[in-house]
């Protein structure tokens, strides 16, 4: 028993304030862009021939992939699952904000969650430039915050692994560049997968 708690203790970590912050920011902006696409589409539901508000050029649209199987993944709308994700990561990020400690698989679980958020977005983005030939706002939002949630937990995760420790805890030094390079592969793969939408714009 003493040997488990000790374990537990020698697990538990910490995140730095700002990255802490980041997980919260991430997770509202998650969680907000989640709530205004359900909302959409319930009203889509109830008034299918209405304009859709997020259907704003022929690059920027939600029109073309709200009703859509892939919007559906498991049977229901995935922005419903993306509110119980988002505020699962807001929960853990208040909590780190509070230093709150914890054992170390809470990390590991949390970077393997948004290694998955990760294949996500790069699922999506090759659906939007190949079969939807639009870019969802809501969904760039979604997008955004996992790629923000990606770029504090991963390293974190990493950092709380003995045999990456040491790379982990490097990678947390540099989390802001992290964040703005998956950003910057987002926007290069929309430039030339996309460019005829770009250009009619």
């Amino acid at each position: 028993m003493n040997a488990t708690k000790s374990g537990l203790e020698a697990g538990r970590t910490r995140l730095g304030a700002l990255n802490a912050l980041a997980v919260v920011i991430g997770s509202v902006m998650g969680f907000g862009a989640s709530l205004g696409l359900l909302q959409t589409e319930l009203e889509h539901i109830k008034n299918p021939m209405a304009a859709l508000g997020c259907d704003v050029n022929i690059l920027i649209g939600c029109g073309a992939s709200l009703m859509s199987p892939e919007a559906h993944l498991l049977g229901v709308p995935n922005s419903a699952l993306g509110i119980a994700l988002f505020s699962a990561t807001g929960t853990l990020g208040l909590l780190l904000l509070l230093r709150v400690s914890m054992p170390r698989i809470v990390p590991l679980l949390a970077g393997l969650g948004t290694i998955g958020g990760l294949a996500f977005v790069g699922y999506f983005l090759f659906l939007s430039a190949t079969k939807f030939n639009s870019l969802c706002p809501y969904c760039m939002v979604v997008w955004s915050a996992a790629l923000i949630l990606a770029g504090v937990l991963i390293p974190f995760a990493l950092a709380n692994i003995p045999a990456t420790a040491n790379a982990g805890k490097s990678m947390q030094r540099y989390t802001w560049a992290w964040i703005v390079s998956l950003h910057l592969i987002v926007v290069i793969v929309v430039l030339f997968s996309m460019s005829d939408q770009i250009g009619g714009i």
